[in-house]
């Protein structure tokens, strides 16, 4: 008896410790969808270099519609992600450029930071995510 009392001391202890746990939501709330065709995409990339090798850390997605789709992400760890966003037309699951590299679909970056000629900074396009609920706001150009 006194060893089941123990092993559920110990259980019980174990699931407040899990409960306890921090989990973070961040919901991105993307404007300026222009049609409900395809998929609005967001990849999550926790480092500068994941960034740069176009490694996501985290990506989730939602149907299209024209004006403004929430992508939503649970459970994620507080910290500091860069935010880039894609209006999949095709939903083929990539940017399509056009022959000299330019975009043929619709993107963004978190704060809307702006390119010239190459993506922004990984400083620029990066958000803080805490404990509880965080929510963002970017803008698709073309």
């Amino acid at each position: 008896m006194r060893r089941a009392g123990a092993f559920l001391a110990l259980l019980a202890g174990g699931m407040l410790w899990t409960t306890g746990a921090v989990a973070a939501e961040l919901r991105v709330a993307v404007r300026g969808v222009k049609s409900a065709e395809g998929d609005v995409k967001i990849g999550l990339y926790a480092t500068p270099e994941s960034f740069d090798k176009r490694q996501k850390t985290y990506g989730a997605s939602s149907p299209a519609q024209a004006g403004e789709v929430v992508v939503v992400f649970r459970d994620l760890p507080p910290g500091r992600y860069g935010l880039a966003a894609l209006h999949d037309l095709n939903a083929n699951g990539e940017m399509d450029n056009n022959l000299l590299g330019f975009p043929k679909e619709p993107f963004g970056f978190g704060n809307d930071a702006r390119i010239n000629l190459a993506p922004p900074e990984f400083a620029e396009m990066s958000v803080t995510v805490g404990n509880g609920v965080t929510e963002t706001v970017l803008n698709l150009r073309n």
